[in-house]
């Protein structure tokens, strides 16, 4: 390596450590990552998290970096854990516990794309090693089931989209038909389809559901399209969400973004310039409208670090690496001294306020377990899990997290759940994507090359 790929090397080697102390050594599988450590706010394995986090453990898999072998550790002892607790008929939940109990609070849709893709991911990552494939077979099975399900039981014939109640942001404000849940499931059956051809010789994995992929492909390259721009959602009603979110970054972030440059281009305009922060730079998920109750701001609202180092991978990709690089020195500037990174930020009068008129008044937790959203058999254990781990997570970040600066207007800010797997993913993606490092490694075919 050169010197430039020897310091590429050694961020990378700083962001897999601290990845790899989100997970939990089982014997059976190996390390299998959480969405935090097992103390922190998010003790659970999340499909959405482990499909991000998929994407960056197949490329460093592939790669000369010291990590390959750390990371296909981790790729491979995911895939055998979600593999092993589908349900019968190919769903997969929100979320489970390192025993595979399903711990899921929300209709979720989106995460049988999860499932497929982390499968996926594994045994195309063991493809391009040369590694053998452990229940080859099983794998297969697997993923045409949760194909199966999600034409069966997601998929709406009619509009040639798929439908979720809850997805990326676990509330109301994405019930319908979001661009989100149809990219995801369009990257799911884009790698099944690449599995097929590479590893099914026995055609396990059906022809139809593969040849399904490339008329709903032209279908949400035109349904999301309004004016120059993306929209993020339709309602069940058929109603244009035009608000601004992070998930217009969408087809960008599942290797679809030749599709529609230009009107990609102003959607992240658009969604950069609405969802800045204008108190500690970065961008919010969303607008923090909190008298809407599909709009949830856990511990005051403010900037999300994942999704910011997803918008400097854009900058990165699309030639604007002064952009990119100032995005990756703002959150730089917020990680704490172990450089951790953390699920997103507030501010300190922010956070009071939320405590103060949301958290104390049991607004919250309304938002939080409203009907609409949950799960028709979720039990009361769960819900009541997750509101101490609530309670706690908003003890400590009270107690441990308040950084105190006087230089700005609302007294500092404070961390919320520190270390998040998931933003050191991100982290770790836009580091390669700057240095070129992001599509070389990988076939002449892989979807970040020619979104194909």
């Amino acid at each position: 390596m050169n010197d430039r790929l020897d310091t590429l090397n050694d961020q990378l080697n700083k962001h897999i450590s601290i990845i790899t102390r989100c997970s939990v050594e089982i014997e059976k599988y190996g390390p299998v990552l959480l969405s935090s450590p097992p103390d922190k706010r998010y003790p659970y394995f999340y499909p959405r998290d482990i499909n991000c986090a998929s994407q960056l453990l197949r490329r460093l898999s592939v790669s000369d970096y010291d990590s390959s072998n750390q990371a296909f550790s981790l790729l491979k002892a995911c895939a055998h854990f979600i593999k092993d607790f589908q349900r019968e008929d190919g769903y997969w939940g929100q979320r489970y516990s390192l025993t595979g109990e399903d711990k899921s609070i929300y209709k979720q849709e989106d995460n049988v794309a999860h499932g497929i893709i982390i499968c996926c991911n594994y045994l195309l990552a063991s493809v391009e090693r040369g590694e053998d494939v452990d229940e080859l077979e099983s794998f297969l099975h697997v993923i045409n089931k949760a194909l199966e399900f999600s034409i069966s039981n997601i998929y709406k014939k009619e509009l040639n989209l798929f439908y979720s109640t809850t997805s990326i942001h676990e509330c109301a404000l994405e019930s319908g038909f979001t661009l989100w849940v149809n990219f995801s499931f369009l990257y799911a059956y884009s790698l099944a389809e690449e599995v097929a051809n590479k590893l099914d010789d026995r055609n396990i994995i059906s022809q139809v559901h593969l040849k399904f992929k490339g008329h709903f492909r032209y279908s949400i390259g035109k349904l999301f399209l309004w004016g120059d721009r993306y929209v993020r959602r339709f309602t069940s009603a058929g109603q244009v969400d035009t608000r601004p979110d992070f998930t217009l970054l969408t087809p960008f972030y599942y290797g679809f973004g030749s599709m529609n440059t230009i009107e990609l281009k102003k959607s992240v305009s658009f969604l950069e310039n609405k969802l800045w922060d204008p108190e500690l730079g970065m961008i919010m998920r969303y607008l923090p409208f909190e008298g809407d109750f599909a709009t949830h701001t856990h511990a005051g609202n403010g900037p999300w670090l994942q999704y910011t180092a997803i918008l400097a991978q854009y900058h990165y990709w699309y030639g604007d690496p002064s952009r990119g690089d100032n995005l990756l020195e703002l959150i730089t500037k917020f990680t704490n001294e172990p450089n951790e990174i953390p699920e997103h930020l507030s501010t300190c009068r922010r956070f009071e306020t939320f405590m103060e008129k949301e958290w104390q008044t049991g607004t919250d937790f309304e938002k939080e377990f409203h009907k609409e959203i949950l799960l028709d058999d979720v039990t009361f254990d769960n819900i009541l899990e997750e509101a101490n781990n609530m309670r706690r997570a908003y003890t400590e970040t009270e107690r441990e997290c308040f950084i105190i600066n006087n230089s700005y207007s609302e007294g500092g800010h404070v961390h919320f759940c520190i270390p998040l797997m998931w933003s050191h993913v991100e982290f770790a993606r836009a580091l390669m994507i700057k240095e070129k490092d992001w599509w070389k490694i990988l076939s002449e075919k892989d979807l970040w090359r020619t979104n194909k």
